[in-house]
């Protein structure tokens, strides 16, 4: 008489937390342009009601949360940058950046997985900021939520 047998088989796969930043707006960059020296609750270039400065696709196998910081000081002058998720500056507030802050915060708590997004949309104020271009680094991170 045959005897028979039930095997296991598992398979333990990591989590990929892999994520792609797109801009909506059509520009290359988060961008700030304003008409002078001394702004208030200024959009970011090119974002619309319906097309955010900024999206995050998550390209992972699991739902994943985003912190963000800028990884220095804001231009002189700049006395916040507010990101949300909803088109004017009353919407959801997930994070509002005082001038001197590069502390890592969570704009987001969960992107599904395999193509889940999110938009968002940037805000900023400024007081007597000096003419000319600054660029500054605007790091955004994904960790699984689970």
């Amino acid at each position: 008489m045959a005897d028979s047998q039930n095997v296991t088989v598992r398979w333990i796969v990591p989590a990929d937390t892999t994520i792609a930043v797109s801009y909506p707006s059509g520009e290359s960059n988060v961008i700030f342009e304003p008409s002078g020296k001394t702004f208030t609750d200024e959009g970011a270039k090119s974002q619309t009601a319906v097309n955010a400065a900024l999206r995050i696709t998550n390209n992972g196998n699991t739902a994943v949360s985003i912190n963000a910081s800028f990884s220095a000081d804001l231009p002189t002058g700049v006395t916040f940058v507010n990101v949300s998720v909803g088109d004017n500056t009353n919407s959801t507030l997930y994070w509002y950046v005082p001038a001197n802050d590069t502390t890592d915060q969570e704009i987001e708590d969960s992107i599904a997985a395999s193509g889940g997004t999110q938009d968002f949309w940037f805000w900023s104020s400024g007081t007597d900021v000096a003419e000319g271009t600054v660029d500054k680094t605007f790091t955004v991170t994904s960790s699984n939520t689970s």
